[in-house]
């Protein structure tokens, strides 16, 4: 079977790529955030950067909010939230550390960010407000991901842990993980 010719973006960070996401909605645009600071929107059938805005310090995760708005975070402890149409950035809050993790979820109607601190925090847009905290005792959080209700945490000391989004008073699960060091994705 013959592989399709890799692409190379056009107009690529300076520094490593921390992350990468596709939109939701399409498969054209992807959202890159970058240790230059940088998070950059690519149209990637027509190999075009089509927006940029910056954060004071390196940016470690983005993601897409719905198809018009975007979230990312990074070393400077801020979440800030990036209007597509508009070009009209917010900060939606931050953490005590940088932030290392970002997620969107549709059960949670809202954005869930991981952080060096030692939390989890969930944001409601709307109201550019946080509405959950949620300690992770067992260290900094490393890698998130979420699925319908479940949440998903690993942490700087090994452990891996699996919360309920409807009810975050309690982990679910706690689990030592079996690598010799932390996880680092999710």
């Amino acid at each position: 079977m013959e592989r399709k010719p890799e692409t190379q973006i056009q107009n690529a960070p300076s520094d490593i790529i921390s992350s990468c996401k596709f939109s939701p909605n399409t498969n054209q645009f992807l959202l890159v955030s970058s240790w230059d600071s940088s998070v950059r929107l690519y149209d990637v059938v027509n190999n075009t950067l089509r927006q940029k805005y910056y954060h004071d310090a390196p940016v470690l995760d983005c993601a897409f909010h719905d198809s018009v708005r975007t979230v990312s975070a990074g070393l400077d402890n801020l979440v800030k939230l990036y209007d597509l149409n508009t070009h009209a950035e917010s900060i939606l809050g931050n953490h005590d550390a940088g932030v290392k993790c970002v997620e969107y979820s549709s059960k949670a109607n809202g954005i869930l960010t991981g952080s060096w601190d030692k939390t989890v925090k969930l944001w409601d847009v709307r109201d550019k407000d946080c509405v959950g905290k949620y300690e992770q005792s067992n260290g900094k959080v490393y890698s998130m991901s979420c699925i319908d209700e479940k949440l998903v945490v690993a942490t700087s000391e090994r452990k891996v842990l699996v919360w309920d989004l409807r009810n975050m008073g309690q982990y679910l699960t706690r689990r030592e993980s079996s690598l010799k060091f932390q996880t680092r994705a999710i």
